[in-house]
């Protein structure tokens, strides 16, 4: 499991133990992770859009402080862990209108950081969901992998169609389809990668999804009927 953490902290000293909290749980649960440092709560939120799995979210910044920012996170992302960490246990009652995870006393050790990691990385896993980092333009945009319809190439970008719209990509097909290996996706032609989970049906040489038509080549005709029967029969 890759873990994208953010630390916000404007205190050296706790911003340190957290990393190398990070860095010693990460070798006893055995996950990869990355981790990105900020002093203070509108650095976080203008850099929301890199996709975070888990932020470590200070309260008391002195620009802007912790539950401010956490608010502003939740309206660009709803899905990030927020682990919030305060010296005044009175402040996490508040972090349920944030929806929270936990809240860790300072100074953090390790003992507690590593507790709240366990429940952060099981909440990840019976989530069920996977998530993919998308380049942008602006910087990199968290997708749910089950609410990408289709991909699609046209003028050198990759657009992933979502029922929340769409999203391009300076990228190219083949790397989406390494990104994207051992989900229920099909190859229907050089163009078109879809989601087997979104087809409703077949006309002739034309899948549809959405009410769309997205072609299907001759060539592939054929294995596409017989990935499509396998993943119904799952």
């Amino acid at each position: 499991m890759m873990i994208r953490a953010a630390i916000v902290e404007d205190d050296k000293k706790e911003m340190q133990a957290l990393r190398t909290h990070m860095e010693r749980c990460s070798k006893e649960r055995g996950f990869l992770y990355t981790a990105d440092c900020f002093t203070d709560g509108d650095a976080i939120v203008e850099n929301i859009r890199n996709g975070y799995d888990i932020i470590f979210l200070d309260i008391e910044m002195p620009l802007m402080n912790g539950m401010d920012a956490a608010e502003q996170i939740r309206e660009t992302d709803k899905d990030v862990t927020i682990i919030f960490t305060t010296h005044n246990p009175n402040y996490a009652i508040r972090g349920y209108k944030v929806q929270a995870l936990d809240y860790i006393l300072k100074p953090v050790s390790y003992s507690s950081f590593d507790e709240v990691m366990e429940r952060a990385l099981r909440v990840r896993q019976e989530s069920g969901g996977r998530y993919i980092k998308v380049k942008v333009r602006s910087g990199t945009v968290k997708l749910d992998v089950s609410k990408i319809r289709y991909v699609d190439v046209f003028d050198h970008y990759v657009c992933y169609h979502t029922p929340g719209g769409d999203v391009k990509s300076k990228t190219t097909m083949r790397e989406v389809m390494e990104e994207l290996e051992g989900e229920s996706f099909f190859q229907c032609n050089k163009a078109y990668l879809v989601n087997l989970a979104h087809v409703d049906g077949i006309t002739g040489n034309d899948l549809v999804i959405a009410g769309e038509k997205i072609p299907v080549s001759r060539a592939r005709k054929k294995a596409f009927l017989e990935a499509m029967n396998q993943y119904l029969a799952r």
